[in-house]
């Protein structure tokens, strides 16, 4: 399928590189409902070479666009590792008023209203339809992405990443999808939300096999809301390493002088991307 692709050139807002939008139905649903998509193609983009792709949610705030919300700036985080040898296209995906809904996947939830050092945890109302938004990401488009741009469509070069609810989706989406999404970023994820033990037990009847050679950048902070997060981040990041997973597979990265906010996201987005897409990943995560 052809798109039909609006295309903004550098400007203050997009200083490096080359955003295009799109929008399309998320088939899977049966409301029609549909989305915008931003497509950022990094300044080495001559449409010869092919490059990783990093699926990110909540596409309003991946990019300096001016409209408000939280910023991201992976174009500019991107476009500091170039010297490096790190370079990818970034497919943002728009939040939706279900955003609640789309993003925290269907896993057994904690006890209603329970209070998290301190803080009680919100409810997010059922069901879940991550499933749903999984497979329009997966089955339709992906599709679309590797038919119109030059991208590396294989597992150990398709990243899916977001922070909250979005780390929790992207968790649950590596997991279920080991075989289309090799590297995944995961901050300050929902993971309160839901019965840890039950989260620990399903990692233990996992079959770890299926992440080889995969990674998973960890963030959370200790400040403010981020600390409800803390404590299951750390459990779960431990339960991988029990079961197997090495440095090289694994990063966490805790600041504790950090709140649940776009400043420390963005601040760490050029380090988790370096571990995820490195070629050489001989710099071991935390």
């Amino acid at each position: 399928m052809k798109l039909q692709l609006t295309a903004y050139e550098h400007s203050e807002l997009i200083p490096v590189g080359t955003l295009q939008t799109f929008e399309t139905e998320m088939i899977p649903y049966p409301d029609h409902r549909r989305r915008t998509i931003r497509v950022w193609l990094p300044e080495d983009y001559d449409g010869v070479k092919r490059f990783p792709v990093v699926y990110l949610h909540d596409g309003q705030g991946v990019f300096q666009n001016g409209d408000g919300g939280f910023k991201l700036n992976a174009d500019r985080a991107l476009a500091s590792l170039r010297q490096e040898g790190i370079s990818a296209i970034v497919v943002a995906i728009d939040t939706g008023e279900d955003r609640g809904a789309e993003l925290t996947p269907p896993i057994r939830r904690g006890e209603p209203g329970k209070v998290v050092n301190g803080f009680k945890i919100p409810l997010i109302p059922e069901p879940s339809s991550t499933d749903i938004y999984a497979q329009f990401v997966v089955e339709h488009l992906k599709p679309m992405i590797d038919e119109n741009f030059m991208t590396l469509p294989d597992c150990a070069n398709t990243c899916v990443g977001g922070i909250s609810a979005g780390g929790s989706a992207s968790y649950y989406m590596i997991l279920k999808y080991p075989q289309v999404f090799g590297r995944a970023i995961i901050c300050s994820p929902g993971f309160p939300m839901f019965d840890l033990d039950n989260m620990l037990r399903e990692l233990d009847e996992y079959d770890m096999d299926a992440l080889k050679d995969h990674r998973l950048a960890f963030y959370n902070g200790d400040q403010g809301i981020d600390v409800t997060s803390i404590d299951y981040v750390i459990a779960v990041y431990k339960k991988l390493k029990e079961r197997g997973l090495t440095r090289r597979e694994l990063m966490f990265i805790l600041d504790t002088r950090q709140t649940h906010s776009e400043a420390a996201w963005g601040k760490y987005l050029p380090e988790f991307l370096r571990f995820l897409l490195a070629e050489d990943n001989s710099e071991p995560g935390n």
